[in-house]
C-alpha cells in the first residue's frame, strides 16, 4: 500500500510543477513556445469568417488540423491566454489519466488492481518523456489518443455507437486514426463503422455547416486538403517545394518524426522508392494482422462482460502501433497511444509468466529499454536514428509473436464468446 502512496504524491506533484511551466510557457514566456495560441488564433479566424489556413500564432506556427476542431477553439479566445492554458493542460491531463485508466479496464486482471505503481507507472515511465513534452507544448495529440483507445474501450463494453464516434472524433483531430477501421472491417464490426461514418458525416460536415454555413465549410475541408492533406502524401522531397508547411509540419526528417518514412529516408532510401516501400510494408503488416485475427477465432475464447481475451488486446494494440507507423507524418508525441500496448503487455506477463522472478525480468527489460528510447528522442542528434519508430516495430512484432504463441486460453477466467465471431 506504501508504494501506491508514494507512486501517487509522485504523479500529482509532477502534475502540478509541469503545469506551472506550461502556463509560463503559454502566456508569460518572452517566445511562444506550445501550440495553445495556434488554437487561439484559429478560433479568432473562425469569429471573424476568415481563412481557418492563414491562421498562425505570434511565433508563426500555423493552424493545420482539420476545420472542425477549430470550431471548439472559439470559447477560448473569450478567456485570458493563462486561464486558457490552465484548461487546457488540465484537460490534457484528464485525457492521459482516462486513456491509462480505461487500457487497465481492458485487463480481467485482479491482482493489478492491487499493484497501480506496475499497471499505471511503468507505461507512464516508459512514455514519460513524450508525454510531458506533449502536455507541456499544449499539443492535440493527448486527446487524440484517448479517442482512440476510447474506440476499442466502448467497443469490448458493448457500446458500438460510442466506439464509431470516438473513432470519428479522433479522425478529425489528426485523421491517420482512420486505418483503425481496418479492425473493425476484419473483425465484421459493422455497427461501428456505421456509427463511425455517421460521426464524420454529423461532427465534419452537418454541425460545422451549421455554425458557419455549408458553402463554407466545405470552402474551409478543401482548404485543408489542399494545404496539409495532399501535400502529406507526396515524396518528402516534392513537399520540400510545394508547402509552406514543409519546415512547421511536413518535413519527415526532422528527428520528431518517427515513422516509417522517416526511418527509411534516414537509411538514405530516395524519396520516391520510400512511398513504396512504406506501403509494402504496411500492406504486409495488415496481412499479418488480418492472419492473427483468424487465428484467433479458431483458438481463443471471448471474454464476455467487456474483457477482450489477452490475444485480442494485444490485435487491437497491434491495430493502434501499426497506425503510428504507416502515416507519413507521425510526431513523437503522437506515440502517447502505446500506452494501451504497453498496459496490455503488462497483463499479458502478470497473466502468463507464472514466476514472479521471470516478471521482474520482462518488466525491468522493457523499462530500461523505453526509458533508453525516452532519453534518445530528447537529444536531437541521436532522435534521427529514428528509435521510437524501431521500438514500435518491436512492440509490434512482440504482440504478434504472443497471439501466435501456443496458450491454452480456456484456462483463465471462465470466458465466453462474444464480439468477435
Amino acid at each position: 500500500m506504501r508504494a501506491n502512496r508514494v507512486f501517487y504524491f509522485l504523479v500529482i506533484l509532477c502534475i502540478i510543477g509541469f503545469g506551472v511551466s506550461t502556463v509560463d510557457r503559454a502566456a508569460w514566456s518572452l517566445v511562444q513556445r506550445t501550440d495553445f495560441t495556434v488554437y487561439t488564433a484559429a478560433g479568432r479566424a473562425i469569429l471573424d469568417h476568415t481563412d481557418l489556413y492563414l491562421a498562425q500564432s505570434a511565433r508563426g506556427w500555423r493552424y493545420v488540423y482539420p476545420p472542425p476542431f477549430a470550431i471548439l477553439m472559439v470559447p477560448l479566445t473569450y478567456i485570458p491566454v493563462a486561464l486558457g492554458a490552465l484548461i487546457w493542460y488540465v484537460l490534457e491531463v484528464l485525457s492521459i489519466g482516462a486513456s491509462v485508466w480505461m487500457s487497465a479496464r481492458l485487463l480481467p486482471v485482479s491482482l493489478l488492481d492491487k499493484k497501480h505503481y506496475l499497471l499505471y507507472g511503468l507505461p507512464l515511465l516508459s512514455l514519460s518523456v513524450l508525454l510531458v513534452s506533449g502536455a507541456m507544448r499544449c499539443q492535440a495529440s493527448p486527446f487524440m489518443f484517448f479517442l482512440m483507445i476510447a474506440t476499442f474501450y466502448f467497443h469490448f463494453k458493448g457500446h458500438p455507437i460510442a466506439s464509431g464516434f470516438s473513432l470519428a472524433a479522433a479522425t478529425l483531430i489528426k485523421v491517420f486514426p482512420i486505418t483503425l477501421v481496418m479492425y473493425f472491417a476484419i473483425r465484421g464490426q459493422w455497427r461501428n463503422l456505421c456509427a463511425m461514418v455517421v460521426g464524420l458525416l454529423i461532427l465534419g460536415i452537418v454541425l460545422p455547416s451549421m455554425y458557419w454555413g455549408w458553402q463554407f465549410n466545405l470552402h474551409q475541408i478543401g482548404r485543408w486538403l489542399e494545404v496539409v492533406g495532399q501535400p502529406a502524401m507526396m515524396s518528402n522531397t516534392d513537399r520540400a517545394g510545394l508547402t509552406t508547411l514543409y519546415e512547421q509540419l511536413l518535413n519527415t526528417t526532422k528527428p520528431r518524426n518517427q515513422s516509417l518514412e522517416s526511418l527509411f529516408l534516414s537509411w538514405n532510401i530516395s524519396a520516391s522508392f520510400v512511398h513504396i516501400l512504406v506501403g509494402g510494408c504496411a500492406f504486409l503488416m495488415f496481412m499479418m494482422m488480418w492472419l492473427s485475427a483468424r487465428h484467433i477465432k479458431r483458438t481463443t475464447v471471448i471474454i464476455r462482460d467487456g474483457f477482450p481475451s489477452l490475444e485480442e488486446g494485444l490485435l487491437c494494440s497491434a491495430f493502434i502501433i501499426w497506425s503510428l507507423l504507416i502515416t507519413p507524418i507521425s510526431e513523437t508525441h503522437y506515440f502517447g497511444a502505446l500506452l494501451m500496448p504497453l498496459i496490455l503487455l503488462i497483463g499479458y506477463v502478470v497473466h502468463r509468466v507464472p514466476e514472479e522472478a521471470d516478471q521482474k525480468y520482462y518488466f525491468t527489460l522493457g523499462s530500461i529499454i523505453m526509458v533508453a528510447v525516452m532519453v534518445m528522442i530528447g537529444i536531437e542528434s541521436v532522435a534521427v536514428w529514428r528509435p521510437l519508430c524501431i521500438v514500435s516495430l518491436l512492440l509490434w512484432f512482440v504482440c504478434i509473436y504472443l497471439i501466435w504463441r501456443p496458450y491454452n486460453s480456456y484456462v483463465a477466467l471462465g470466458q465466453s464468446r462474444l464480439i468477435v465471431d
